[in-house]
């Protein structure tokens, strides 16, 4: 049952019509595309952000420790520094140990090969390897040069022995200043009794 009925009597140009808003797929797609998208990088933004900052609180943290505990570095330092010149002292104390051992032995077959009327002035060793011995001498007698050179070159502890100069001194008393050279063999264990040390105390 009809109970009432509307009927409207305006003219037709004087009617009020309700006009919806239409959107096409084409617009409203890409609209809602671009949203979401724009959704998301705001939400990865906001979580890279977090993490950043989460980030640099640790870092403050760790930087925090660091300094706390800068003074423990400090020590270690320190006993590192201490560690270090105590092996130095330690290797060179067994250098000099070595190194008097071997002058003992290398002073043992200079004086068993020394010829008569000749005398050593100074020995030095050279920094280079294989070590060599700047013999500076004095004799009385030419030829003995070349013999002591000659018994020099016959021991296992000399490898070569060059004459660096001779020349007659100017002196009351006719006699030759000479220089060689010593090549020193680094196979010989000149810190152990060798066979020219062992004959020499035989033929004794």
């Amino acid at each position: 049952m009809i109970e009432r009925v509307e009927i409207n009597l305006l003219p037709a140009e004087y009617r009020v019509h309700k006009r919806g808003v239409r959107v096409s797929r084409e617009v409203f797609y890409p609209i809602l595309v671009l949203l979401i998208v724009s959704f998301l990088v705001i939400g990865y933004t906001l979580g890279l952000r977090s993490q950043i900052d989460q980030r640099n609180k640790d870092i403050a943290n760790v930087e925090s420790m660091i300094k706390a505990n800068s003074y423990i570095r400090e020590q270690i330092t320190k006993l590192k520094a201490d560690r270090a010149g105590i092996q130095e002292k330690i290797v060179a104390l067994e250098r000099i140990n070595v190194n008097r051992e071997k002058w003992v032995r290398l002073m043992e077959i200079m004086c068993q090969r020394l010829p008569d009327f000749t005398w050593l002035v100074s020995i030095d060793e050279k920094s280079q390897t294989p070590p060599v011995l700047a013999v500076d001498g004095r004799t009385m007698s030419f030829p003995e040069v070349a013999n002591f050179m000659s018994r020099l070159s016959e021991s296992n502890y000399i490898r070569s022995v060059d004459l660096s100069g001779i020349e007659e001194t100017k002196e009351a008393v006719k006699m030759f200043r000479f220089n060689i050279s010593c090549t020193i063999n680094p196979d010989a264990q000149l810190e152990q009794p060798g066979r020219d040390t062992l004959a020499a105390r035989a033929s004794r």
